[in-house]
């Protein structure tokens, strides 16, 4: 079912600021960046072996209250890939594992579903499944 940690993803209070010590001090380039406007995130992705380092910031008010909290910064959640979200789904709903919304996010070619981390011993979990690429011929 689960293939690979695909990234860990920190919740920061200031994106630039965790860029800077993500590049400058910890010498770490940047892969990519992520910005979703209507949800108020703006994230950025490093690589760091086979695993990406995710740090995201939050405009909304209440999401950056309950993301973050009182503190600059926490590691929010484990993004791992798997082949077949459905199934993946379905295992962990017979195990009592509930998800933070009934249908996937499509986000680029990737969908993708969180876990809720009541049901989760506390940790939540990123679902990703990666779209195959069509055969051309």
């Amino acid at each position: 079912m689960l293939k690979r940690i695909n990234h860990i993803g920190v919740v920061v209070d200031d994106v630039d600021e965790a860029r800077r010590f993500l590049e400058g001090t910890l010498g770490l380039e940047l892969d990519r960046t992520l910005e979703l406007s209507d949800r108020g995130v703006k994230a950025a992705f490093y690589r760091c072996g086979e695993i990406d380092i995710e740090i995201i910031e939050l405009s909304h008010p209440e999401a950056r209250r309950r993301r973050l909290g009182d503190v600059r910064a926490r590691i929010e959640h484990i993004a791992v890939e798997v082949d077949n979200l459905t199934d993946a789904l379905r295992a962990l709903e017979s195990s009592g594992v509930r998800t933070n919304s009934a249908e996937p996010l499509k986000v680029g070619s990737t969908l993708n579903i969180w876990t809720d981390p009541d049901t989760c011993d506390g940790v939540m979990y990123q679902l990703i499944e990666k779209e195959q690429p069509s055969s051309v011929g």
